[in-house]
């Protein structure tokens, strides 16, 4: 029997073969670069309020701590600390939005989306897009309580507990 017809077909299906292994090399490297990208994305991260009293700290996944300073009553209104909680909870929200951001660019801009090299898979590009959240929006100011609205008829209860005459 003749092989002559072989010996071409097997040259084609080896140089297919490499190419495929070499294509699978290269997705798996960016796979693996990807998720170490995405770990790298999810670090602590820690801010602090622009008055110094509250630090939040989190990841992309959320909020984990929210820390008062101690001497915090003793600056703050209960209206202003509100803010400077909610102050630090946005910033942290954009600045591991912006990490996040940062650690998966390199692959929305160089990588080759599978739609390219196979049709009708999956696009890397739209998985990536959806692991990016929008930043969070900014709060609109909170206009202060008028002074008619205010009952000070507490005020020495509040003066009592943030002058810590309780503990005396």
């Amino acid at each position: 029997m003749n092989d002559d017809w072989s010996a071409p077909t097997r040259a084609s299906n080896d140089a297919l073969r490499a190419q495929i292994d070499s294509m699978l090399d290269t997705f798996n490297a960016e796979k693996s670069a990807l998720l170490g990208a995405q770990s790298q994305a999810a670090a602590l991260a820690s801010v602090w309020s622009e008055d110094g009293l509250v630090r939040a700290s989190g990841t992309i996944v959320g909020v984990s701590e929210v820390h008062i300073a101690a001497d915090a009553f003793k600056r703050a209104t209960p209206e202003s600390l509100g803010r400077s909680v909610t102050e630090a909870i946005t910033e942290l929200s954009r600045r591991t939005s912006q990490i996040q951001q940062e650690a998966l660019a390199p692959f929305s801009a160089s990588m080759p989306d599978l739609t390219e090299l196979i049709p009708g898979a999956p696009s890397m590009k739209d998985l990536i897009a959806g692991l990016t959240p929008p930043p969070p929006p900014t709060p609109e100011p909170v206009a202060e309580t008028p002074e008619s609205l205010v009952d000070d008829s507490d005020d020495d209860e509040g003066d009592y507990f943030r002058n810590r005459s309780y503990l005396q």
